[in-house]
Formats: C-alpha cells, structure tokens, sequence
C-alpha cells in the first residue's frame, strides 16, 4: 500500500527516531491550509509523532485552517506568527522574534510539568 510521500521523506531524514524519548513534537509551515492536509512536510512528522504517542504542536507563519480543522488533523496546538504579529507583512519582517516568543509560550504552554 503507498504512503503519503511526507511519512516517507519523515522516515529517510530520521524523524522516528529524534521522536524517541520526545515528549513533544514541533513541526511547521509557512502557510497552514488544506493542502499542508493533504500530504506535506508537517502531516510526515505528525504521522510519526502519532506512532511514537507523542503529541505534535504546529508553528506556522499563517493559519487558513479553522481549530476544528487542525485539531482533527491531530495536532494539539497551533501557533501562527501572523495571528501573533497582526499582518503577515509584520510576521515575516518579525519573524525571528516572534519565532522566539513562540517557543517561549511553547515551553511554557506544552512542556509545563514534563521535566522530571
């Protein structure tokens, strides 16, 4: 049976094996939306974050999916730097800050009361 081309380029670069021991996963997009759904980078590591019972966290610089469209994908958060920054234009000139506060609030948000 073939598979989505992302789960296999997520298999080649090593993606199961980083998720061993992980107790979150972090995968992104420039531009979520129904076609990031349907096969792109982010759906591989979501895919391999799954059989490692891992949960996935997407960061993308924009959202075209509602909540209930990438919670039912599988994801268990979603971050967008335009939605933080107001404009696109902004989150593109901004984005290694607000990359920054992203994985603040990650750390902050995910990973609460994980390290043991």
């Amino acid at each position: 049976m073939p598979r989505p081309g992302a789960e296999l380029v997520a298999e080649l670069v090593g993606v199961p094996e980083s998720l061993e021991g992980a107790t979150l996963a972090i995968t992104g997009e420039g531009s979520l939306d129904e076609q990031s759904l349907g096969g792109k980078a982010p759906m591989g590591v979501l895919a391999a974050a799954r059989r490692a019972g891992v949960p996935a966290v997407m960061v993308c610089g924009r959202s075209l999916l509602s909540k209930e469209q990438w919670q039912e994908a599988g994801f268990t958060a979603l971050y967008s730097l335009s939605d933080r920054a107001g404009s696109a234009e902004e989150s593109m000139r901004e984005a290694a800050r607000l990359l920054r506060e992203v994985g603040q609030d990650i750390a902050r948000s995910e990973l609460a009361g994980t390290a043991g």
